[in-house]
């Protein structure tokens, strides 16, 4: 199996499409944002999951209205099961979910399929993993992907033999928690990472006091809050404010290019309504000196393994998590008619 991946960098996360994530998008509204998506250099690359709530439904939607469109878009999605299913999930609970978003994307195949699993002590995720490459091999999946799996989980994995190709966990200036030991890994054993939050819901972009309120402001705040709040963040800015200056970029470019100069790290998801002044971020590539003066800005960064605070479901971070979006169950035809 190859993952591909963008020359870019960037792929476009479609959390912002969901219900319930913020404010509203409109139809003609996301359709436009994935247009002018579209329209740039080079394939496509979307990130959507089947919890996001209606946003599988509305990229399939768009590539149907986009035929010439579609031939050049690539598009990852997630297998999420619900935290009240995962004592009783079977081969066709797998399966079924599964389909439901290859028939919602409306794609012959599901290029990406990043499993993830709430909680790691609930015995029963290798075998889902199992479960998945069976998927893999009757061609349904090409690739099989991980999110928020910690390293020890990660290794059984591939120890076990699923052909796991990549990780999908946070990774920001303001939350390193990947290099305790996620990045050598995958250097290791051949896995990418692929990386939400580089710009943390936006505080660390030029736009930084204009955002909207949404899940994933408050998700970022919490994040902030662990490496020493708006202190942090203060020194965080003037830091990457510098660097841009000197670079002749966008704070947003050099946190996103932060993210990207690190070991294993494959791309960077960046939301779509994240205009195009990201979509550089590549070709800036910071100097060693550049990469110090940043993490010296936030001496702090979240402790622990990848995800370890937010599977702590009574505690601030586990609390604002939506763990059971799968309900109206995968026996129910729903999208499929």
């Amino acid at each position: 199996m190859t993952l591909p991946l963008p020359a870019s960098g960037l792929v476009r996360g479609c959390w912002q499409l969901s219900r319930g994530h913020g404010p509203e998008w409109s139809r003609e509204r996301a359709f436009a944002a994935l247009d002018e998506a579209a329209a740039r250099r080079g394939p496509l690359f979307l990130d959507c999951a089947d919890i996001y709530t209606g946003a599988e439904q509305l990229v399939g939607d768009w590539l149907a209205a986009r035929p010439e469109s579609a031939r050049q878009v690539v598009v990852f999605t997630k297998f999420v099961p619900d935290l009240d299913a995962l004592a009783t999930i079977d081969r066709s609970y797998v399966r079924d979910i599964v389909l439901r978003s290859r028939d919602r994307l409306g794609v012959e195949a599901l290029e990406l399929v990043q499993f993830a699993w709430w909680d790691l002590s609930q015995p029963g995720w290798l075998r889902a993993a199992e479960w998945l490459t069976e998927l893999c091999e009757e061609g349904v999946v090409r690739n099989i992907g991980v999110t928020n799996f910690d390293s020890d989980a990660l290794t059984a994995l591939l120890d076990a033999g699923i052909p796991v190709v990549s990780n999908q966990v946070q990774f920001s200036l303001l939350d390193r928690r990947p290099k305790n030991g996620m990045t050598d890994l995958c250097l290791r054993r051949s896995v990418t990472l692929l990386c939400y939050g580089a710009l943390a819901g936006g505080l660390l972009s030029d736009s930084a006091g204009a955002l909207a309120p949404s899940r994933s402001l408050v998700k970022y705040r919490l994040i902030a809050d662990e490496v020493g709040g708006r202190a942090a963040l203060e020194r965080a800015g003037a830091a990457l404010r510098e660097v841009a200056g000197r670079r002749r970029s966008t704070m947003a470019d050099v946190a996103v290019a932060y993210t990207l100069g690190q070991p294993a790290v494959g791309a960077v998801i960046v939301g779509l309504s994240r205009r195009g002044r990201t979509v550089g971020a590549r070709r800036l590539r910071l100097e060693p000196g550049d990469e110090r003066r940043l993490e010296a800005a936030v001496p702090d960064t979240v402790p622990g393994e990848v995800f370890g605070l937010e599977r702590d479901l009574n505690g601030p971070h586990g609390r604002i998590m939506r763990t059971n979006l799968n309900r109206e169950g995968p026996h129910i035809p729903s999208d499929r008619q």
